[in-house]
């Protein structure tokens, strides 16, 4: 989700035809393909902070380079989502709109981020071929990988609206029409605007998912275990959660190089003049079983003294030397006055 109903025109400056033809004889359904678009991406670094040039680090984290990214395609912005390669050369991403973006990242010579380029740009599909078209279609919150090959194999979305996860065959082309992965029928019962948001595989066979906010006041965040079909067989949806931190809400769930943590993005809009807050949470995976109700511990806040906006994209992947990276990227509502698309990197001190 951006950010709630009401707000996304107050904050603070600097914050954030498909043609269907039926074969003779076999009734066959022809669906053009749609390449995807190059499109040109302009960026320009930034500062942990601009108030504080000297500042290096939030907490846990080391900053190590931030882009702020803009494109003249109007369907640039909403990015919800993030996964970048092992080696870090690419990402993907998907909008609250519907839309892929597909990328290359550079870098310099210390390793810190430093540009974006190669974009590519392409409607999400439906399980019929067609372009994702309403809100409640293409809001689209949560993105993971189904395999050890990462961004070289299939992928799995979230949708909040319309309650349901998606199995997008990406590898060769982002015109892919998807499967159903089976989800348990309570993620229908979330709230319309803060339902699904953050996912993640958490084990070879098993996703988890959690919903942005509790759906009862006072309560914990809902989350479940859901097995990747084909991986093992007869394995059952499990329900979990994991505990509010007020203000928070959950923005998106990202797994450790290590398979030993599971990181959680949290922020929260408080209003024209606070503007936003963000929280990096680390989980042991020790912890995330059937029945479990998550904690961890926050090793980092951010505040409008850092230069971020609406983060609801986390990633993560391990250099050369074996350094862990963490990667966020905003969801600028499609708001180009008031709100930025950034995307940050950070080395994770330990």
């Amino acid at each position: 989700m951006g950010l709630r109903r009401g707000c996304s025109t107050q904050i603070l400056s600097g914050l954030f035809g498909a043609l269907l033809c039926n074969g003779l004889g076999g009734m066959a359904v022809i669906r053009p393909q749609q390449a995807a678009d190059s499109v040109a991406l302009s960026y320009k670094a930034l500062p942990l902070s601009s108030a504080d040039l000297k500042e290096s680090r939030v907490g846990g984290l080391i900053y190590r380079g931030g882009l702020e990214i803009n494109s003249s395609d109007a369907r640039f912005g909403g990015w919800s989502g993030l996964l970048v390669s092992a080696d870090g050369t690419h990402i993907l991403s998907q909008s609250d709109e519907g839309h892929w973006l597909r990328a290359t990242l550079t870098y310099d010579k210390r390793g810190n981020l430093a540009g974006i380029t190669s974009g590519l740009l392409a409607d999400m599909e439906g399980e019929d071929g067609s372009k994702l078209k309403a809100k409640i279609e293409s809001d689209a919150e949560g993105l993971a990988v189904l395999s050890d090959r990462g961004l070289d194999g299939p992928v799995a979305v979230s949708f909040e609206r319309d309650a349901r996860i998606l199995r997008y065959d990406t590898e060769n082309s982002l015109d892919a029409v998807p499967t159903t992965i089976p989800a348990p029928d309570d993620i229908k019962t979330l709230d319309f605007n803060s339902g699904l948001e953050g996912l993640t595989r958490i084990m070879p066979d098993t996703l988890f998912a959690v919903a942005e906010s509790p759906q009862v006041r006072g309560n914990d965040h809902s989350a479940w275990l859901i097995p990747i079909p084909g991986r093992k067989p007869g394995a059952r949806f499990e329900r979990l959660s994991v505990k509010h931190h007020d203000p928070y809400e959950i923005s998106d769930a990202a797994m450790s190089p290590d398979g030993r943590s599971l990181y959680l993005l949290e922020r929260h809009y408080f209003g024209p003049v606070r503007g936003v807050v963000v929280a990096v949470r680390r989980v042991s995976t020790a912890d995330v079983k059937p029945a479990a109700r998550l904690d961890g511990e926050e090793i980092a806040k951010f505040t409008m003294h850092e230069n971020i906006d609406n983060m609801e994209g986390l990633a993560l992947r391990r250099d050369a030397s074996g350094k862990t990276l963490l990667y966020m990227i905003s969801d600028d509502n499609y708001n180009l006055t008031l709100q930025r698309t950034v995307l940050l990197m950070f080395e994770v001190a330990g």
